[in-house]
């Protein structure tokens, strides 16, 4: 484990469940919060932790998809394991296909439990450190004009710059221009960089 005890959110609404998992997750290092709603997740998480999230599919009125989603769209890079009831397998493998890391069906198995976290925080401290932070990703994608936008997704589909001057219809130079542009802004040193930071985004 890290030096700095991975942090594990549990989001589910029923207290004496999350309760027992947050009781078995510091028992063994990690640094887990509970939340009972969407909305306290998303406003009250830490955004910067390495770690991942546990997501009841059945949220009270929330939906655990939506919750996961909506965590995305704010910035949240952490890996979501999806907690399932026994009628909720469906729903989790569309979690799953939806981006979520796996899901664990109830009555909680802990060793696999405990596995299972182990693996998504290892993987979201390492995927971390090749492609940069979500949050700050959205921020400086939120700072490209329109047309750097354009440029940006071009470039992450593998066009030479030669190349989307010609999908734009623009001259060589204004191609040049506007690519320094993009890496600029958003502080990039090269494509893989590039394409890291891609993850993270949604193209409107």
């Amino acid at each position: 484990m890290s030096e700095t005890p991975y942090l594990v959110a549990v989001v589910d609404d029923d207290p004496s469940f999350s309760e027992a998992i947050v009781w078995l997750l510091r028992a063994n290092g990690y640094d887990a919060r509970s939340y009972h709603d969407a909305d306290s997740f998303i406003a009250q998480h830490d955004i910067r932790a390495i770690g991942c999230a546990l997501i009841d599919l059945r949220l009270g009125e929330d939906c655990g998809i939506e919750t996961f989603q909506r965590a995305r769209t704010h910035g949240y890079d952490m890996p979501v394991i999806m907690i399932s009831g026994h009628g909720d397998i469906p729903t989790a493998v569309k979690a799953v296909q939806q981006g979520a890391m796996g899901f664990i069906e109830k009555p909680i198995d802990n060793t696999k439990l405990l596995a299972d976290v182990a693996s998504a925080c290892a993987y979201h401290q390492d995927f971390c450190a090749r492609n940069g932070r979500a949050v700050d990703a959205i921020r400086v994608y939120d700072l490209l004009t329109l047309r750097e936008r354009e440029v940006f997704w071009l470039l992450v589909n593998g066009k030479a710059t030669k190349e989307l001057a010609a999908d734009l219809g623009i001259s060589l130079r204004t191609a040049e221009v506007h690519r320094a542009r993009v890496f600029g802004k958003m502080r990039l040193n090269g494509l893989a960089e590039l394409v890291g930071a891609s993850r993270y985004l949604t193209r409107a």
